[in-house]
């Protein structure tokens, strides 16, 4: 309660420091963007017929925004809010659900073209999630765990691959790896196979297996650990062998649950369903370690359909993140531009022709630049860019064809690359003979400087119009001159 008298104090205080405002200041639409390419499209569209406020400072990450009380205050007050709608934009779905809407048009630039998913190309660094991290570790730290750690009862997924229980996350994983649905199916089922143990529970030493040949039970002892590296990392095998032989119980089993200590329930996420591998089998722990294309997918017997769909979205098969950065295709910036103009005509007609008269102008000049791209790539002897810097272009790359590496994707928040990555843009640059390494706006430009100076290449900008510094912001510098500027750096990269 407090809070919130502080903050209507704090709107009333502001609300007095314009008390003298005519009635043309107070019929202007309040326009607030968080970003500077629709700041420059409503400034292109509608100039000073409406009341503008870009809440990103000039020359800061966009990445790392927080809005203060007085942006806040701002965004409440609009009469329309134009924001990314991506991942960057987390505290813009938690500003606008404290807040009522209803007399709000709201704007998110994803939704008004054909998003696509931000790739991660070859050589490029992938930020890691927390389960990778998990698997990145000093060896020093894993330590042998009882049988008990698995205690409770688990069943396979295996089963559930055989109706439509997980065809929401097949179809992720099929589009993930250009598979059909029915390839994505048989993919996981051969992975995934368990037809001999469907379900087990455990009980401190004791396993108790529900297969085809009834339930059977038999007591396992700790025979240590295995080590074994692969796409994320390095990652734990947990050993155990049958104390009496007895068939049809397995003699050894492997478990993996990407923990590297005790499985205590405080090292899970409260809402994760209890998941491991495990492998089993008679022929001895090497053979077991060698089975790559099999690791049998176990969950809490307890756990329903959606419970797991939630958390296959989350365990290595994370939900694929749109790229963000829509406006580097001035097609895309063409459409913007449009439904900002007919949102504005909406809301205030009055002044549509002004605004559908501006906002044709500019598109035009959207045309002309596109064309402009188009002549340089098609005249081009090479159609390849490098990066030494995030890369926040797919659209741009997308649409005249270009093929690109870089250090990182466009909304990674990394700044340090490793030494393989590193090399493997230098010997691209290399063994392509390519001539320009690019960086981005607001970066340190070390990684470029780096490939440069190891390669021969030169160092060029290529502005994404993502922000800018304050002196080109004061300077009024625009998204069409700098990415007029694009062209022809891009003409350099490209011949």
């Amino acid at each position: 309660m407090k809070k919130l008298l502080s903050l209507v104090l704090l709107m009333m205080m502001l609300a007095s420091l314009y008390p003298g405002a005519s009635l043309a200041e107070a019929s202007k639409l309040k326009v607030v963007t968080t970003i500077f390419p629709p700041y420059d499209f409503v400034r292109a569209i509608a100039g000073d017929a409406v009341e503008l406020t870009m809440l990103l400072p000039p020359g800061s990450e966009s990445h790392s925004f927080e809005p203060t009380p007085r942006d806040i205050i701002a965004i409440q007050n609009c009469d329309v809010f134009i924001y990314t709608g991506g991942e960057a934009d987390v505290w813009v779905d938690r500003i606008l659900a404290s807040m009522d809407t209803s007399n709000m048009t709201l704007l998110p630039m994803l939704d008004m073209v054909d998003a696509v998913e931000e790739v991660i190309v070859e050589g490029m660094e992938e930020e890691e999630d927390a389960h990778e991290e998990a698997e990145v570790f000093d060896p020093g730290l894993v330590r042998a765990r009882p049988l008990s750690d698995w205690e409770g009862a688990w069943k396979s997924l295996a089963p559930m691959l055989r109706d439509d229980s997980l065809d929401e996350y097949l179809r992720q994983y099929a589009e993930e790896r250009e598979l059909t649905l029915d390839e994505a199916r048989a993919k996981r089922a051969e992975a995934w196979k368990t037809d001999d143990l469907p379900s087990f529970s455990i009980e401190g030493d004791t396993l108790t297996v529900n297969g085809q040949e009834g339930t059977h039970s038999a007591k396992y002892s700790d025979a240590g650990y295995a080590l074994v590296e692969g796409d994320h990392g390095t990652s734990v095998w947990y050993q155990y062998q049958i104390m009496e032989p007895a068939a049809p119980m397995p003699s050894y089993l492997l478990f993996n649950d990407h923990q590297i200590g005790n499985a205590d329930a405080s090292e899970h996420d409260e809402e994760s369903v209890p998941h491991t591998h495990l492998r089993y089998g008679n022929a001895g722990f090497e053979e077991l370690l060698d089975a790559e294309g099999w690791s049998p997918y176990y969950v809490a017997e307890y756990a329903a359909a959606d419970e797991i769909l939630k958390m296959l979205a989350g365990h290595g098969h994370s939900e694929a993140e749109l790229d963000e950065h829509v406006w580097t295709s001035p097609q895309n910036a063409k459409r913007i531009v449009l439904q900002i103009a007919d949102t504005l005509s909406a809301l205030d007609p009055s002044r549509a022709d002004l605004f559908a008269q501006n906002a044709a102008a500019y598109a035009a000049e959207l045309d002309a630049l596109d064309q402009a791209f188009r002549q340089v790539v098609n005249g081009a002897v090479r159609e390849t860019v490098v990066f030494g810097d995030r890369f926040p272009f797919r659209y741009l790359a997308d649409a005249y064809g270009l093929t690109y590496y870089a250090a990182f994707p466009g909304c990674a928040t990394e700044t340090e690359a490793s030494a393989a990555t590193i090399k493997f843009l230098i010997d691209k640059v290399n063994e392509e003979k390519i001539p320009v390494v690019f960086t981005i706006e607001l970066s340190n430009g070390k990684i470029a400087d780096a490939i440069a100076e190891s390669t021969g290449a030169v160092k060029l900008e290529l502005h994404s119009a993502h922000n800018l510094s304050k002196s080109d912001f004061e300077k009024n510098v625009g998204y069409l001159e700098l990415m007029r500027q694009n062209v022809e750096k891009l003409k350099e990269a490209l011949n």
